[in-house]
């Protein structure tokens, strides 16, 4: 007995200060960890949402955020490190092109069927994600049209693109054509003034 307290009733006194203390701390963990793995099922869903369509916003983060959200799972960081390391070693066009496109796509199987693992989606396999992905023509010919818009437009700038010109009408070479009188912009008509109104 202390302080005229029985020990029944100091384990009572610490229960009930501590239960509610360590409910919260439970509580806050288990927010924590269904965060995380919410995060984990964002970035799964986003890649097997854009597995044929790499350039979208959405799939590049979420190659971005998985040595953040992935921390510790090594067969994922492994996949990705390789995924990664592909992507940062760049071939010159032609057959070499070609296949450095394949392997690429090879190893974004690889890493999203690792990441598919991790979080428990075991009846999901390399073969249907490769084949049974849908994307419309549309977006892989709006996408490489894009490509080839930007290239075009870069090697204009850079003056690597001449600017072809065509010439409609009659062209004089004697002497030089006269020069085209100024047209006369036609003014907005002013709206008459208001009389004022009578001071009382």
């Amino acid at each position: 007995m202390l302080l005229g307290i029985k020990l029944e009733g100091w384990l009572t006194i610490t229960a009930i200060i501590l239960g509610p203390l360590l409910a919260f701390v439970v509580q806050n963990w288990r927010d924590n960890r269904r965060a995380h793995k919410s995060r984990k099922l964002e970035i799964y869903r986003k890649l097997m949402l854009t597995l044929k369509v790499p350039l979208n916003p959405n799939h590049v983060d979420a190659i971005n955020s998985i040595p953040v959200e992935f921390y510790g799972d090594k067969k994922v960081l492994a996949a990705w490190r390789l995924y990664a390391s592909h992507l940062n070693h760049r071939s010159e066009p032609g057959d070499a092109a070609t296949r450095w496109v394949e392997r690429k796509f090879d190893l974004l199987i690889d890493l999203v069927y690792s990441i598919g693992q991790s979080l428990g989606y075991e009846a999901n396999d390399k073969a249907s994600m490769r084949d049974q992905t849908y994307v419309p023509q549309g977006y892989a010919n709006v996408e490489a049209e894009q490509e080839a818009i930007r290239k075009a437009v870069l090697e204009l700038l850079t003056g690597r693109r001449p600017l072809p010109m065509t010439m409609v009408g009659s062209v004089q070479v004697e002497k030089p054509l006269p020069l085209v009188q100024e047209l006369a912009v036609p003014q907005p008509a002013v709206p008459a003034a208001l009389p004022a109104a009578p001071n009382p």
